[in-house]
């Protein structure tokens, strides 16, 4: 079944309270944001570009080091992002299994992969939340996170084959086998026996899929916070305006997104 298939917007648990509190994880997520990851590379920005001005013929041989430094620092922040969210989901998932089944078994949460393997992730949220994952408007941003960290952290592998395949022009160097380019006079032709996936250390991470990344965990949370409200049998005036607010807000995502899979590596 596909995304269509479902509307989360109209879903409810009828044991809401074992979905915990979603709104303390979103509050983690933007204090991160906020406290943490704007400034620090709004500060190492502000030095590459005074190091790019600058007259001295020394800091020229530094400027590389500082940009290496905040792609490091990218890369750094978007296994934090992975690792704050997937904490919460599993603790969340746990706390469910413990709730409404009569022998939870922890563990298999605990062990289980995002994809692929029988059990995994994905198989335990639908099982236990009653809905896919993929029916989440920003799963395949959430999908794209764990890959990627998972890619950053261990290298080349089907981690990082998987998110060429999702985000190609994240290595905006890379020609493919028997592709061709022309650029006026000039004509480029991939070799015909080249590697069909670049290599992981060659991509290139801008600070917009970081902050999309961290938006999208952001709106994970205000999904299953907004429908653990919805799951209310006695609803409030506040809450169903704070319900109404929400749908509105999601149609208007797309609108607000800074990064798209489509897009390169530079604006």
């Amino acid at each position: 079944m596909s995304q269509s298939d479902y509307d989360i917007t109209n879903y409810a648990w009828l044991d809401h309270e074992s979905v915990g509190f979603p709104d303390s994880h979103l509050q983690s997520l933007e204090l991160f944001r906020e406290k943490v990851v704007r400034p620090s590379l709004q500060a190492l920005d502000a030095e590459i570009t005074r190091l790019h001005a600058s007259d001295e013929p020394a800091e020229i041989f530094i400027t590389d080091d500082y940009a290496e430094l905040f792609q490091t620092t990218v890369e750094g922040y978007l296994i934090a992002v992975q690792s704050m969210w997937e904490r919460g989901l599993r603790a969340m998932l746990i706390q469910r299994e413990r709730k409404l089944t009569d022998t939870p078994n922890a563990h298999a949460l605990e062990r289980a992969s995002w994809e692929g393997k029988p059990q995994s992730l994905q198989d335990h949220f639908v099982r236990l939340m009653g809905v896919p994952l993929h029916a989440f408007d920003i799963f395949p941003d959430l999908d794209i996170l764990q890959n990627l960290a998972n890619a950053i952290r261990h290298g080349d592998g089907a981690s990082a084959r998987k998110v060429h395949e999702l985000c190609p022009k994240l290595w905006f160097h890379w020609i493919e086998p028997r592709e061709v380019l022309v650029a006026g006079p000039y004509r480029i032709v991939g070799p015909h026996d080249g590697p069909k996936h670049p290599p992981f250390e060659a991509i290139t991470l801008p600070e917009r899929l970081l902050e999309q990344m961290i938006q999208s965990a952001m709106w994970f949370w205000e999904d299953i916070e907004h429908m653990r409200c919805n799951s209310f049998k006695r609803k409030s005036p506040i809450v169903v305006a704070k319900i109404s607010t929400w749908q509105a807000c999601r149609v208007r995502r797309c609108s607000a997104r800074v990064w798209h899979r489509a897009d390169g590596a530079f604006p």
